[in-house]
């Protein structure tokens, strides 16, 4: 993002704090309890990131379309979007086939309904006409005459205009029992009718995410949700380039910052040794090298240190996870985090290379990727970096707060 092109405007959110000082927002926590938050706030929460993530990506589009030069820059970080890829061009085949399927059963149908259900009633119909229209034969009538022949008597008017709309439609006249016995009559639109169908069904399974692969969150379930707009937490931590942080990392941490410190502590699935709630990114960790894409180790993930070493844990007997509060807590906030550590990062190289605050020389990690060695405390991203991303001292995307 250019110095002359800024983020546009996030909407608007009822849970913005109230609080704009660390003074005030300390006093706030001191005075109030807690806030509960429910499912149903994680996910107006949740959207309210996405979409905004969502018109950040559409307002630097070109960025996007355009090959990224030079492309070795960018392979960590093309990694994960090729696997997340994967996942979404899964999803659509099968919505895609589910779709053929439905519209081929709606074809069938159709013809079905064409040229099997209502072939039955017309045969009704014929015979009957058929029966109405039979002449008496000459045998009965010259028996009954006694000898005598006379001419025969003229049908009813109303067989004569059963047998003259017979004629037409044998003739040709009757084109609407013609066509409906020709078994290709109404075919294009049958065959349109079960195109529309099975490309409406396919529209809806892929809307609603019905055949997106599963994966598992911390809790243990299986959720078929899309990636969000900031695909993984992992993505700030890549070596090289990253143009999903040097456009997303600035303006997100900047409304990061809006909401109270509260929420990102409300969990109520997670737990840190020692009672704390706060997120495994902010202890120190081994960074990319945890990750499975370092060096290709599927079996890699992130280790935390915390206090003397050791993981957290789960407690038991606690509600278990939802989605959104996920998709928050865990995904959001650990991308946050981790765009704080690649800003530090970034930061020290700076200095090593001897470039001046401010530079806008873009900023390549090196193959072993963001470290994250030290702890961090939620201040570290609501305060202490404040006048840092505020000054615009990271690169080219200085208006967002982030460098390159």
């Amino acid at each position: 993002m250019s110095k002359d092109q800024h983020p546009p405007t996030p909407p608007p959110s009822p849970y913005y704090s109230s609080s704009s000082t660390r003074f005030q927002q300390e006093q706030q926590e001191r005075e109030q309890p807690p806030k509960k938050y429910s499912e149903r706030d994680y996910e107006e929460i949740y959207y309210h990131f996405d979409d905004y993530s969502h018109d950040i990506i559409l307002s630097n589009a070109s960025k996007f379309m355009t090959p990224q030069e030079p492309a070795g820059h960018y392979e960590a970080e093309e990694l994960i979007l090729e696997e997340v890829s994967q996942g979404e061009i899964e999803g659509m085949k099968k919505s895609f086939l589910f779709g053929l399927g439905c519209g081929l059963v709606g074809f069938n149908m159709l013809r079905w309904r064409r040229g099997g259900a209502g072939a039955a009633g017309r045969g009704m119909m014929s015979k009957y006409a058929s029966s109405l229209s039979t002449p008496v034969s000459s045998s009965s009538s010259r028996s009954s005459s006694g000898g005598y022949t006379f001419d025969p008597l003229p049908p009813p008017k109303s067989n004569v205009a059963l047998n003259h709309q017979q004629y037409q439609h044998a003739s040709g006249g009757g084109s609407s029992n013609n066509s409906n016995n020709n078994p290709r009559s109404g075919l294009l639109l049958d065959t349109l009718l079960g195109t529309i169908f099975g490309l409406g069904t396919s529209l809806l399974a892929m809307e609603s995410d019905t055949f997106y692969p599963t994966t598992t969150n911390s809790s243990g379930d299986d959720i078929a949700s899309p990636p969000p707009q900031w695909i993984s937490p992992t993505i700030p931590l890549v070596p090289g380039r990253s143009i999903l942080s040097e456009t997303l990392c600035g303006p997100l941490t900047a409304e990061f910052r809006k909401f109270d410190k509260q929420l990102w502590q409300s969990g109520n699935a997670r737990g840190i040794e020692n009672g704390y709630n706060n997120h495994m990114a902010l202890y120190a960790n081994s960074g990319w090298k945890g990750t499975k894409y370092y060096s290709g180790n599927d079996n890699a993930s992130v280790v935390s240190l915390g206090e003397n070493g050791s993981g957290g844990s789960v407690a038991s007997g606690e509600p278990q996870e939802g989605v959104y509060e996920h998709l928050v807590l865990d995904s959001l906030q650990g991308f946050i985090i981790n765009c704080e550590r690649r800003s530090r990062h970034e930061q020290r190289l700076r200095k090593i290379r001897g470039l001046r605050q401010g530079s806008t020389m873009p900023v390549v990690i090196p193959d072993d990727g963001v470290s994250a060695e030290d702890d961090l405390e939620l201040d570290d991203i609501y305060f202490v970096g404040k006048g840092e991303w505020d000054r615009g001292d990271h690169g080219d995307n200085a208006d967002a707060g982030f460098g390159l």
